[in-house]
Order: C-alpha cells, then structure tokens, then sequence
C-alpha cells in the first residue's frame, strides 16, 4: 500500500491551459515556498465552510478530457459533497466524443454515500472505522483526484492525500493572477513512496495559492517520469471558491436517480 496513497496518483493526466497573467516584476524570494504550504494547511484547518466549482483537463496524446466539479463542506454539521462530471473528449483532428461519467459522494451528519453513474453503485459508509476515507481514496480515479484534492485539507488526520501533500523541494517562482486573484506560484516534484521508500508516480507539479487566503486556486501535474518519448499525461485543475459560506443542508443532498 503506496503511503500517500498511489490512488490519487493514478489516472489520466491534462491538458494545457492559457498561462496565467505572470507578474514578473515581483521577485520569486518575496516569499518562502515552505511557508505558503503551511498556512495552506491552517486556512483549511480553520475553515467552518467551502464551497468550489471547477475543472479538470486531462491531456494525452492527440486528445484533451474536460471535466467540471464542485465541492461543499461544513465543518458542524458534518456535511460534504462532491459531485464530479466527465464533459467531453477533444481530439485534435477534430472530433468531439461526449462523456457520461459522473460520480456523487455526499455526507449528511457524518453519514457518507456514494453513486456511480457507469455502474449505477449506491453504497453507504458508516463513520466508524475506515469506510469513509477509503471510500474517497478509491473515488480518487473515477474524480481524476478531486474526491481527495480539496477534502484531505478538511481530514488532515484522516490519511487521506493528494498531489499536494506529495509535493516535495517545492520552491517560490513570484506570482501570478488566476481567476482574478493574486496567487503564490509555487514549483516543486509530486513524488508517492512505497512503504519500502521505492519512488513512483514522480512529475513535476506547479500550485497557484491565493496570496491573501492561502487557498488553491489551479494544480499542474505534469507527464510522469519514465514515460516514453512523446507521451502526454498532464493535468491541470483549476478552481473557484468561497470560503465560509452560509450552507443549506438541503445543498448536501443527492437524489440516485432511477436505473
């Protein structure tokens, strides 16, 4: 078993996205990478609501995967939701093939459920022992890893990871605007071990961090290592979010639609 988990290093991996606005008049020293990440974990930590929207491009050779997301959390009571949708794939030559995918995990007062759209699965995990975080690990591939993304932040104590805890060296590379907001660039190598400290999944990763929130706003994954030459197996997250909304319990509930 990969610690951190090798599920969310695991998929298809995304398509290149318009750079950013870079801001490079501001030097990439004005700020200590080690410290952006550690109050990116307390601002999360702090939180007592979330909601975001977004998307995932999936690049491969010859053809883009897009997806579109949402997260909501509630801190007490326990509620969250995450509902994740394949769109479309884009291939170069032209063609558009639609996608079908779509996977719903939500909680309710600590209970979480889960629905898969290809296999019309419906299950319950219940808050004792490991079921729920086992849940969201192995929804990490069908979520091209936003089931672990956001929600590790929330669970730090649970085991679950995503590509952000598995960024190692990471350094300060200035600052660029996303989604209109002044954002830390940070560069570093996303790397998952064994328990035996073997090495797999290594790629390098790039995280745009809000400079006033300290909350993620895009993730580049970059093609694996040991690839052969010319492939293509990028991702690149993007998202858009309130921290501390006012949320409805009625917001946290999904209908399984009849099979």
């Amino acid at each position: 078993m990969l610690k951190p988990t090798l599920l969310a290093a695991t998929g298809l991996l995304i398509a290149a996205a318009p750079a950013p606005h870079r801001e490079s008049a501001r030097p990439a020293s004005a700020f200590r990478a080690e410290d952006v990440l550690a109050k990116t974990r307390a601002a999360y930590a702090a939180l007592t609501s979330y909601a975001d929207s977004g998307t995932v491009l999936d690049e491969a050779a010859g053809f883009t995967d897009r997806s579109t997301f949402r997260t909501l959390f509630n801190r007490d009571p326990r509620h969250l939701l995450i509902e994740f949708r394949a769109v479309v794939s884009e291939y170069k030559a032209g063609t558009r093939i639609p996608l079908t995918n779509h996977v719903v995990l939500w909680m309710e007062k600590g209970e979480l459920q889960s629905w898969y759209s290809k296999t019309q699965a419906h299950d319950t995990y219940p808050a004792d022992g490991s079921a729920q975080v086992d849940a969201l690990k192995q929804a990490t591939y069908g979520t091209a890893g936003i089931s672990v993304l956001v929600p590790s932040h929330f669970y730090s104590k649970s085991g679950l990871a995503s590509a952000v805890q598995a960024t190692e060296e990471a350094t300060a590379d200035g600052f660029e605007t996303v989604n209109g907001r002044r954002c830390f660039r940070l560069l570093g190598v996303e790397r998952w071990r064994y328990p035996s400290g073997r090495e797999t999944g290594v790629r390098q990763i790039t995280l745009w961090i809000d400079a006033e929130s300290y909350l993620i706003h895009k993730v580049l994954q970059d093609t694996p290592k040991g690839m052969p030459r010319g492939s293509i197996s990028r991702r690149i997250t993007t998202l858009k979010h309130q921290a501390n909304p006012k949320l409805a319990p009625a917001q946290f509930r999904f209908t399984v639609p009849a099979s």
